[in-house]
């Protein structure tokens, strides 16, 4: 009993510090000719984007050569899954049956995770924008700001 108390408390607590952080958000454009470029959302202005490449340097993009955006939230499948794997580990920590145990951690526990990833994936609120020009650009500005580092 004692350790399903401490996992609770453990997980209450990593969700209240989870619940404190701000949003960061992970952009994929696609310019004209096909390429992706994937990074962190910086920030948007009326001429292009700024983005935030996986090894910390800096990419503005024109407005021209943009064709499309996709933006969805960073860091919430990974919780979720965890929670998934952890709510099978504690019934079968909770069960009296040896074998049901086992069959709970071996098969409940990918399951848990995977559902998590699943439901993380579904719950990203995801934004699309298609076929972009660079007159579009004024227009969805303040929208974008919604996702961007810089408010």
């Amino acid at each position: 009993m004692r350790f399903i108390f401490t996992c609770l408390i453990f997980l209450a607590l990593s969700c209240a510090a989870f619940a404190q952080q701000t949003a960061k958000y992970t952009i994929r454009v696609i310019d004209r000719s096909g390429n992706a470029t994937r990074g962190s959302f910086y920030a948007a202005a009326d001429d292009g984007l700024t983005i935030i490449r996986n090894r910390k340097d800096t990419l503005k993009l024109s407005a021209d050569s943009i064709s499309a955006l996709y933006i969805h939230r960073k860091g919430i499948a990974a919780p979720l899954a965890i929670a998934g794997g952890l709510t099978f580990f504690v019934l079968a920590a909770k069960s009296d049956k040896l074998v049901e145990s086992v069959v709970l951690i071996a098969a409940g526990v990918p399951v848990g995770v995977s559902g998590g990833i699943l439901l993380g994936g579904l719950l990203s609120n995801k934004k699309h924008y298609k076929a972009l020009q660079a007159k579009d650009f004024p227009l969805i500005k303040s929208n974008l700001q919604k996702y961007t580092v810089l408010k």
